[in-house]
C-alpha cells in the first residue's frame, strides 16, 4: 500500500475520534449563542489540591454531544465504507468517540494539576493525547489494531490536523485561543 493510501487510511480510520473532538467547540458556541448554561462534568468540584477537577470548559453537553456526532460519524463511515481495509463500525465510532473524550478530560485533569487555567496551552497534551486514549481504548477492546507506522502517521496526521483546525476555529470566532 502507498504511504498516500496509507495515510487516508488512517485518516479514515480516525475521523469518528476527530469529530468528537471537535464538535464540543461547536456545541459551545452554539449553546452560548442560544443562551443555554452548560453544566460542568466535574459539577464544579475541585482535586485534593483545591483546583477543579476539570474546570467550565468540560461540560456533560460537550461530552454528550462528543460522543454521539463521533457514533454518528462511525455509522455514515459504516453505509460508505470508501477506503478498502478501512472498515469502520458504530461500535468503532462508539470506542474511538469515547477515548476521544476521556483523553479530553484527562488533559484537563493534568493541565489543572500543573496549575494551568481553561484554555492555557500544554503542548503536545493539547494535541496528541485524545487521539493516544482513543487509539489505546479501540485497541484495548480488539475493535482495531494499528502498525507502528499507522501510530507515526495517527500521530503527526492530528498534530498537523489539530494545529490547522484549531487556528481556522479561532479565526472564525469558535474559540477564543488559537490552540
Amino acid at each position: 500500500m502507498s504511504v498516500v493510501n496509507e495515510i487516508a487510511r488512517v485518516l479514515w480510520i480516525l475521523l469518528p475520534a476527530y469529530v468528537a473532538n471537535g464538535t464540543p467547540v461547536v456545541v459551545a458556541r452554539l449553546l452560548h449563542e442560544l443562551g443555554f448554561r452548560r453544566h460542568p462534568v466535574d459539577f464544579g468540584k475541585s482535586f485534593i489540591d483545591g483546583r477543579r477537577l476539570f474546570g467550565d470548559n468540560k461540560s456533560w453537553e460537550g461530552l454528550i454531544t462528543g460522543i454521539l456526532a463521533g457514533i454518528c460519524t462511525g455509522y455514515v463511515q459504516s453505509l460508505y465504507p470508501l477506503i478498502e481495509g478501512a472498515s469502520s463500525t458504530v461500535t468503532l465510532g462508539l470506542a474511538l468517540s469515547i477515548g476521544t473524550m476521556m483523553g479530553d478530560l484527562l488533559g484537563a485533569f493534568i493541565k489543572r494539576r500543573i496549575g494551568l487555567r481553561p484554555g492555557e496551552p500544554l503542548p503536545l497534551v493539547d494535541q496528541l493525547l485524545f487521539i493516544i486514549t482513543a487509539l489505546g481504548f479501540s485497541i484495548t477492546l480488539k475493535l482495531l489494531s494499528f502498525s507502528f507506522f499507522e501510530w507515526l502517521i495517527a500521530i503527526a496526521l492530528t498534530f498537523i490536523l489539530h494545529v490547522i483546525t484549531n487556528f481556522l476555529a479561532y479565526s472564525i470566532g469558535l474559540k477564543s485561543v488559537p490552540w
